[in-house]
């Protein structure tokens, strides 16, 4: 089977959404399946829906050959309207690999509605989709409002380390330690995964009751990281808080190991990976209502679920974990049994494969 993967942008970026399709990749490719990616250079939205028109990208897909082509719905503007034309020409089942949609994704109010109308027109185009979550699969179909064309679910994983070495009475001992709560957030600096939510909450707290690493990215909006620098700046917090800039691979499976939990209180999460990474070291996980978290944290059982914005619960929450000590190491405990009965890579990237199986023989038959 010769699969094409159509993104936006390096395929090395640091997002859950290029590792999930890093992932992808390397197990069609053990295999047996060729793969061949094609990329779109990064662009605004306006930019990349020009590519129905002024783009290249019917002709580069036909050179490939392929006989099924994934597209990371990233790129749906850019294909929007050519995607009937890739189809016809080509004889190809086409199928959106959904992260997160566009018009979910904090559109502004004024360009949310035309969003919405270009990504259902994309969702129309499409012979199958294939969702990261149940929560994902939900917002297409409120999108659409119609039946979906075939679908699976396939959510991600988060055996991205080797063991974790730890176990429930390592979690009991890191959380009974004396000295300041150890707060990770894992995220690109974007407003979408709520930074100054924590920083508020934080600074209602004893400076010296927290240490707050933040792992992410910091040139994707900076605008917002320089508002995260002064909020730090205002509020003292600078002997406290640290931003690190993007960690990967094993320094970042340190953090995990040297934090009591991990917090990210997003705007929304389609899914959330590093809910399930951190579960691997035994932490427990806040996260927020909106989008899936729900799916991976229990409230009350291996983390908590706070409403977007609400700094003033979380404050409350994070100076009850700090001063119970014996109810952090419970939530760790928890925690690193939910991550046993997550899916694996390899579970997840199969389910894919036997679904584009299942669409190519569909499609050959006709």
């Amino acid at each position: 089977m010769h699969v094409g993967l159509l993104i936006v942008g390096d395929m090395d970026s640091v997002s859950g959404g290029y590792l999930y399709n890093r992932k992808l990749v390397a197990y069609l490719r053990s295999q047996g399946d060729q793969v061949s990616i094609i990329s779109l250079p990064p662009g605004n939205y306006w930019r990349l829906l020009a590519e129905n028109i002024t783009g290249d990208l019917l002709e580069n897909i036909a050179a490939a050959k392929l006989d099924i082509l994934i597209q990371d719905a990233m790129v749906h503007p850019a294909v929007c309207f050519l995607n009937r034309r890739i189809s016809k020409q080509l004889d190809i089942p086409l199928i959106a690999l959904v992260h997160l949609l566009a018009s979910i994704d904090q559109a502004p109010w004024h360009s949310a509605w035309l969003y919405r109308v270009i990504e259902r027109r994309y969702l129309q185009t499409v012979d199958g989709i294939i969702a990261n979550s149940q929560t994902t699969q939900s917002q297409i179909n409120q999108l659409l409002a119609r039946d979906l064309p075939p679908h699976c679910i396939a959510v991600p994983a988060g055996d991205n380390f080797a063991e974790a070495h730890i176990d429930r009475t390592g979690i009991f001992n890191r959380a009974l330690e004396p000295g300041p709560l150890r707060i990770l957030l894992v995220g690109n600096v974007i407003r979408r995964k709520g930074s100054h939510v924590l920083l508020k909450a934080l600074s209602q707290l004893p400076a010296q009751d927290y240490l707050l690493s933040v792992a992410g990215r910091l040139d994707m909006e900076p605008g917002y990281v320089a508002q995260i620098k002064t909020l730090i700046r205002d509020a003292e917090l600078m002997q406290s808080v640290a931003l690190l800039d993007a960690v990967q691979g094993e320094a970042l499976a340190d953090l995990y190991r040297q934090h009591h939990l991990l917090v990210m209180p997003s705007a929304y999460e389609s899914y959330g990976i590093v809910y399930v990474e951190a579960q691997q070291f035994g932490l427990p996980v806040i996260g927020t209502t909106a989008g899936a978290a729900w799916e991976i944290i229990r409230e009350g059982e291996n983390g908590y679920l706070i409403k977007p914005e609400e700094h003033g619960a979380l404050g409350d929450m994070l100076q009850t974990l700090h001063h119970d000590r014996q109810l952090l190491a419970r939530l760790g405990a928890n925690a690193l049994q939910a991550y046993a009965a997550q899916p694996r890579w390899e579970a997840s990237c199969a389910a894919i494969r036997a679904f584009l199986s299942c669409q190519l023989n569909t499609w050959q038959s006709r």
